[in-house]
């Protein structure tokens, strides 16, 4: 049971901003322009956080997208900061919407947060258009054979969630997915972490502070220096085939 919520810590927002993950916007906006997402397509931007994606979507697109997070906490500040547009407390495993309702699923820096990722990509196939796009950016670990050990871990970051990419690509696959780009951009991570250890003086000291001194704080870290992580850019889209034939 994970109990250390980073994203919840006020703290985080010094390094991270707005949204919450590596990079800002810049994958945000290369995903738009690869999908060709137009104003009038239904968005879900799925882990919304404090609802940074959302507001970017709408101000520089026209795109009114939806979010979910199960995190009161911070869809409270995503209601506040952008009253425009439709905030829900969900859960990837259980999205709260009808199937085939969306043209486009946002995962960013989410899918490592599940709970239960093959549930939670179950779902996205189920309220994705056929022909629907899933755009992934997340974190994962070039030496997998150390991620299981961070199944102990109870601090509640995408860096718990490492994923093992090409496990992902196989899951995704598997779904009636196609794989349409995928791109390593660990150097984004790599800036993220030059500025994390400008500001607190070492990862140690920000795990401590964002975590509010967990006790796992150093065998965090030494499994995630084994795993080695990196960062990446995945689209998918969905075939054609009904939903039902990869829910059997």
């Amino acid at each position: 049971m994970k109990c250390c919520n980073v994203y919840e810590n006020n703290s985080i927002k010094k390094v991270l901003g707005q949204t919450l993950r590596p990079g800002g916007f810049s994958l945000t906006e290369k995903s738009v322009r690869f999908c060709r997402l137009e104003p009038e397509d239904n968005v879900l931007d799925l882990g919304c956080g404090m609802g940074a994606t959302v507001g970017y979507l709408y101000e520089n697109h026209g795109i009114k997208a939806i979010g979910v997070d199960p995190s009161e906490k911070l869809i409270g500040f995503a209601r506040r900061n952008y009253e425009f547009a439709d905030f829900i407390l969900g859960t990837g495993e259980n999205i709260p919407f009808e199937e085939a309702s969306f043209k486009g699923v946002f995962a960013e820096c989410a899918l490592s947060l599940m709970e239960d990722l093959g549930a939670a990509l179950k779902e996205i196939l189920r309220v994705l258009k056929k022909g629907g796009w899933l755009v992934i950016t997340d974190v994962y670990a070039k030496n997998p054979i150390h991620v299981k050990e961070l199944d102990d871990i109870s601090i509640n970051s995408c860096m718990r969630g490492l994923h093992d990419l090409k496990h992902l690509e196989k899951r995704l696959k598997r779904l009636g997915f196609d794989i349409m780009l995928l791109e390593d951009c660990s150097d984004l991570l790599r800036s993220l972490m030059v500025n994390i250890v400008f500001s607190y003086g070492s990862m140690d000291a920000f795990w401590s502070k964002t975590t509010d001194n967990c006790t796992q704080v150093c065998k965090f870290q030494e499994i995630l220096k084994a795993c080695k992580p990196g960062y990446f850019l995945m689209i998918a889209r969905k075939g054609d085939a009904d939903y039902e034939r990869y829910c059997i």
